[in-house]
């Protein structure tokens, strides 16, 4: 947007709102008159909130809290995810995973998809890789109604050719619950940049 039109947009609204505001003072200086005086000012309120800019209002917050049962259930399930990765289970992964996953890993240039993600489980597994454990900590979430995105720190350790290898970092990952049961939709992992990239 050019400058003279956000200009002109941004006159456009203050003029509203000093109208709006004038009226307003006109109102309640009045509003001892009776109850519909004080209706009409409610109602004048309500147009200066629609008037005013969205940047001028405040973001509505987010629940950021789940029913302990839900919560355990919803930690149960991304656990699950990850030891059926690294498990090569690709089964599992199908019955947890959304079809239109979206998964951000470490080090790569573009998110996978499903059939890309279940593959790069496969192979994992068909080289020999195997869990030796997976555990999370500071675990917060913010839902969305039946949304849960979950933000917290891992650690893996897995084994294969080379030893034991240790990853940890930062993964936030999408929930939905669909048909009365929790599917993963997506992640984005990174990594703790003291530890060498895997």
């Amino acid at each position: 947007m050019d400058s003279k039109r956000e200009s002109g947009i941004v006159g456009e609204n203050r003029c509203k709102v000093q109208a709006l505001t004038a009226t307003l003072l006109y109102l309640h200086a009045s509003a001892n008159r009776g109850t519909q005086a004080m209706k009409v000012v409610a109602v004048a309120l309500a147009l200066v909130s629609a008037t005013l800019p969205l940047s001028a209002q405040v973001a509505p917050s987010v629940a950021t809290t789940l029913p302990a049962a839900e919560l355990t259930t919803l930690e149960a399930v991304r656990k699950a995810v990850w030891v059926d990765w690294f498990s090569g289970d690709t089964a599992a992964l199908r019955r947890s995973l959304a079809p239109e996953l979206v998964a951000i890993s470490p080090g790569a240039t573009h998110w996978q998809s499903l059939q890309e993600s279940i593959a790069g489980s496969a192979k994992f597994r068909a080289d020999g890789g195997r869990l030796v454990s997976v555990a999370f900590d500071s675990s917060m979430v913010h839902r969305f109604g039946d949304a849960v995105v979950m933000f917290s720190h891992y650690i893996v350790v897995t084994a294969g050719s080379q030893g034991q290898r240790t990853q940890k970092g930062r993964a936030t990952e999408v929930f939905v619950r669909s048909n009365g049961r929790w599917v993963h939709t997506s992640w984005h992992l990174d990594v703790d940049p003291a530890l060498p990239a895997p």
